[in-house]
């Protein structure tokens, strides 16, 4: 017995028809959040397009398919190399009428939040470390000194960077955007030293691998050099490579843009 026998012929047409209305109604949704937002009128449509298909709701489709959808107006979003806080409401009413939970689009939300605070550094609003970190564990800071970032690195020593430099973090510069991005950390020959936290404060980079610490501070000395995907310090002999363990492309813009707003002689 064929599958036409099985489920008859007329009830083959129904099940292939509901498929086709069940996509019709996908591509509208896809269509309401292109823009990466989901007003009011947008939603009333599309209830009554999905009554008039008699479809199931959105969030009864496959993860896979709402998380696609959601993507799209996340790409919407940050084509402009920005995400407002106008821009995250917007997404979180889109996740919510796709009935997604968090840990089903967490990397997404992950890059969303990094890319939030590039905006909001470009703004001149600058993030802060809470004193309960477990990264500042340890950490002595100094009489009005702030910690406004952390993030987990590897850290490696570099005899030569062969000519791979990066770009240079200068005192009182500021930093032009995108310049890293197509630098990356030259690990070729570099030799494992151990994992850490990196922390910027207003005054200087400070290093914790384990219970040790280091620091270098801002000046119009310091050699700090910026990668997509990590910094590097120069010493007197060889160089210290802190690779970024976050693996997002804005990492390396959320450093560069933030020590150029440190790096100023009447923040020091």
């Amino acid at each position: 017995m064929g599958i036409k026998d099985w489920l008859g012929g007329d009830k083959l047409k129904d099940l292939f028809a509901g498929d086709k209305k069940k996509a019709a109604y996908r591509e509208k949704v896809k269509e309401a959040v292109s823009d990466g937002k989901l007003d009011s009128e947008e939603l009333k449509s599309l209830e009554e397009l999905r009554k008039e298909l008699d479809v199931t709701d959105a969030r009864d489709d496959k993860t896979v398919i709402r998380r696609a959808i959601y993507n799209e107006a996340v790409s919407a979003v940050k084509k402009d190399g920005d995400v407002t806080a106008t821009d995250a409401h917007e997404l979180a009413k889109i996740q919510k009428f796709l009935a997604l939970r968090d840990d089903q689009v967490e990397r997404t939300k992950w890059d969303l939040a990094r890319l939030r605070t590039l905006t909001e550094i470009r703004q001149g609003n600058l993030p802060t470390v809470s004193p309960s970190s477990s990264s500042l564990r340890g950490v002595q800071l100094e009489p009005d000194e702030i910690a406004h970032y952390s993030l987990g690195v590897d850290m490696l020593d570099l005899s030569s960077t062969r000519g791979a430099d990066g770009v240079p973090v200068r005192w009182n510069k500021p930093y032009d955007s995108g310049s890293a991005r197509v630098h990356g950390l030259p690990e070729a020959g570099a030799k494992p030293v151990g994992e850490g936290s990196l922390i910027i404060t207003n005054r200087r980079l400070v290093l914790k691998i384990g219970t040790r610490t280091a620091s270098v501070k801002y000046g119009p000395d310091a050699q700090i050099h910026l990668y997509s995907d990590g910094i590097r310090l120069q010493k007197t002999i060889g160089n210290s490579l802190l690779k970024f363990r976050s693996g997002s492309d804005e990492t390396g813009e959320i450093v560069g843009e933030l020590l150029a707003a440190l790096m100023r002689p009447e923040l020091t």
